[in-house]
């Protein structure tokens, strides 16, 4: 009887000892995907902030005949009188 119910103890540890390295092993895996995605997040992040640093010094910047003109050209499509315009049924 003493001798079953050792085997029956050692089963027990093997299997919680078992469960306890798959357990591990899955958090390992885990952390390491957490790793990667907080790696794209910082990578995205630093990109959202060049961007944003970017517009800050587009606002800042000194509002001239020049830069009137050129937001005329890019965001409204305005052309200044004399300049030559050729269409195209082409995509841009």
């Amino acid at each position: 009887m003493r001798n079953r119910l050792g085997f029956f103890a050692k089963l027990a540890f093997a299997a919680i000892l078992f469960f306890l390295v798959i357990s591990i092993v899955d958090k390992n895996i885990e952390i390491n995907e957490l790793k990667k995605e907080k790696e794209r997040l910082e990578a995205q992040k630093t990109q959202y902030t060049l961007q944003v640093e970017k517009l800050d010094a587009q606002l800042n910047q000194e509002v001239t005949e020049e830069v009137i003109k050129r937001i005329a050209k890019e965001k409204l499509n305005l052309r200044e009188a004399g300049d030559q315009v050729f269409a195209s049924d082409l995509p841009n």
